[in-house]
Order: C-alpha cells, then structure tokens, then sequence
C-alpha cells in the first residue's frame, strides 16, 4: 500500500495542529483520470467515510477510498521541494501512467 515519508508526516502534523483539526480526521488521498491519461491527486483533511482504508502511520491517519487501493500500490507520500522553491505534498506513484521517477538535482 501507499507509504509516507517522513517528511510528509511531520507536515501533516503541523499543518494539523496549526489548523487546528480535529483529532478523529485523517489525510484523505484522492485520485481522478487527468486530461492527459495519468492521476491527478487529491490531498486534504476530511472525515472517515464508509469505503475508506484507513491507514495509520505513527498516529497520522491517512483515508483512502477502497476502490483506489490498487492505483496507489506502492506509491509514496512525500513532502518536498519543487523546482520553483516552493514546499508540497506529493504523490510518487509507479501505477501512474505519466509518472517519471524523481532525479536528484544536481549541486553546483
């Protein structure tokens, strides 16, 4: 199943205690068909739902949809930094029809 790194997890603790979220909501990780035939992710707090998977990771719950188990199959949650500088949530997943692994950047 999916795993967080944990990088991702301290984000999502903090982002839980600074926004204030309630303890029994989870991360709930969405996916829909994008326009180009791979995923586009969704990520946010939310309540439990009947079909969820909940998946605990050091007292994190994370919610996924039963139905989407098998696309996010060994995908990770990651928290990193992006080209522009900017901070984010992201979904690395092999089952992504678009996905290109992630290459270090080099030092200069």
């Amino acid at each position: 199943m999916i795993t967080v790194t944990e990088n991702a997890l301290n984000f999502i603790r903090h982002s839980a205690e600074s926004g204030a979220i309630e303890a029994e909501m989870g991360l709930r990780v969405a996916i829909k068909e994008a326009g180009d035939g791979g995923y586009d992710y969704g990520i946010g707090f939310d309540e439990e739902r009947e079909k969820d998977l909940e998946f605990d990771f050091d007292g994190v719950k994370i919610f996924i949809n039963e139905e989407l188990r098998e696309y996010l199959e060994d995908a990770t949650l990651d928290y990193v930094e992006l080209e522009d500088g900017s901070m984010s949530l992201i979904v690395l997943n092999p089952n992504d029809p678009t996905y290109i692994p992630p290459t270090k950047k080099k030092k200069q």
